[in-house]
């Protein structure tokens, strides 16, 4: 028998194996009982014919978790169903470690319990993970609005961090591609129970965040990849719990003292394998934009048409970074009367893009719409953002304290541009050591346009 029939028949023996090995799905839950049930539900209802075991872990709970979780998940899964109760909160990494402790199946499955599942989202999974040296996958996790919430993290060249492509619409085909990850959030992984034990779990030092990344960087260090499949599709209603991020600083710091040597920044690399560009602003702040020539493209193809909303609308879908559409569309939409939606329109803009003239169209929509107190509490968050804290903030990690430095903080008003042209220089320094050509590059246009004296 040929090497070529060989590999084929352990392939399938293999995926045989795995799609018929028993997935623990671990659910660590702190209050928040309505949400946990609808859970629950979501899971028994997307399930069927799976090998599946579910874990909840309370934490503590005072609310109706502690008297409705064991009889609705009993009614729901049966004896497939196994409650953990804690004495008290012991967090995320705790709790899921306690799970997994508990646990009987040889995949193990974290989920978040703001979440709700979708047809067929497990397969997929399964599948994936059984793709060489894939140590753990997640699915596509979409907003309750569709638009996308995780498709994979990223880091900035200041180590920020933030989710790729949040926002863009959930059909897109970028936020669906397979792309080289170093995390992915702990919202909804799924990896087999031998490689967690050997990583140790998720370390317990974190109190309530970076846990997640700090598992992908034990994993990538045994030499495993990470992956996001997008043919699986979860709801992620997102940090519902109280006091999800208040100890940031504290969970930044203790990641890059355990594992800073094996990040790297690779937002603009992640962005270049879907043909966009990493735009700069001067108070550093990074997102991705189309090229000029295809955002000139985008335009003229649009003002040759019946330039109607719903045609920018339908192009948009098409290409969220498309700016120029936003512009139309808000403009648009206020001619029509419909200032508030031009709003919305503006503030999700925003979210995608840092330049000056898109803050200054929100900011203006907003003093038209909600009069100019919002505006001026509006400018002021705007201003305390600088140096990469607003893409931090969408990933639930601390855009300035992952890095160790803070530096909004710790400059004095009348110096942020000299630190700025510091940062971006050391970045450079960094860059070139590492043989990354296209970030050196990226950092010498911002200091030819912003770092002159």
């Amino acid at each position: 028998m040929s090497s070529t029939t060989n590999n084929a028949a352990n392939s399938a023996a293999n995926c045989a194996a795995n799609c018929a090995a028993r997935v623990s799905v671990i659910i660590p839950a702190w209050n928040l009982w309505d949400m946990t049930a609808a859970c629950l539900r979501s899971l028994a209802a997307h399930t069927h014919g799976e090998n599946i075991e579910v874990v909840v872990v309370d934490n503590g709970s005072t609310d109706a978790t502690a008297t409705e979780l064991e009889p609705l998940g009993k009614a729901l899964f049966g004896a497939d169903f196994r409650p953990v109760r804690l004495p008290e909160n012991q967090g995320f990494a705790r709790g899921c470690n306690a799970g997994a402790a508990a646990s009987q199946g040889d995949l193990l499955f974290f989920l978040n319990n703001d979440t709700t599942m979708t047809p067929d989202w497990l397969p997929p999974l399964r599948q994936a993970l059984e793709q060489p040296r894939v140590g753990a996958v997640g699915p596509l996790l979409l907003y309750p609005n569709g638009t996308v919430q995780h498709c994979g993290i990223y880091f900035t060249p200041f180590m920020a961090v933030g989710h790729l492509y949040e926002g863009f619409p959930g059909g897109h085909a970028a936020p669906r591609k397979r792309r080289p990850l170093q995390a992915i959030t702990g919202a909804a992984l799924l990896l087999r129970k031998s490689v967690f034990m050997d990583c140790g779990g998720f370390y317990e030092e974190y109190c309530n965040g970076f846990e997640d990344m700090d598992l992908c960087c034990a994993l990538r260090a045994r030499g495993y990849k990470l992956a996001v499949e997008g043919g699986s599709v979860i709801v992620h209603h997102t940090s519902q719990t109280p006091g999800r991020f208040d100890h940031n600083t504290f969970n930044g710091e203790l990641l890059m003292r355990r594992h800073g040597g094996a990040l790297k920044p690779d937002l603009h690399t992640l962005v270049a394998l879907d043909g966009y560009e990493l735009a700069m602003g001067p108070d550093l702040d990074v997102w991705p934009v189309l090229p000029d020539a295809q955002e000139e493209r985008c335009n003229k193809a649009f003002d040759a048409l019946s330039a109607s909303e719903e045609t920018c609308r339908l192009m948009l879908e098409q290409e969220p970074l498309w700016r120029g559409g936003w512009y139309r569309l808000m403009d648009m939409l206020e001619a029509g009367g419909n200032a508030r939606e031009a709003l919305q329109c503006a503030v999700r803009c925003a979210m995608f893009f840092g330049d000056a003239v898109s803050r200054q169209r929100l900011l203006a929509l907003t003093a038209r719409v909600e009069g100019t107190d919002s505006a001026a509490s509006l400018s002021a968050v705007m201003k305390t953002d600088a140096f990469g804290a607003q893409a931090g903030a969408s990933a639930g990690h601390s855009a300035d304290t992952i890095a160790g430095h803070s530096a909004a903080q710790t400059a004095r008003p009348d110096g942020l541009a000299d630190l700025a042209k510091i940062k971006v220089q050391q970045a450079r320094r960094a860059a070139y050591a590492r043989g990354d050509g296209m970030l050196a590059g990226i950092l010498n246009q911002w200091l030819m346009r912003y770092g002159r004296s």
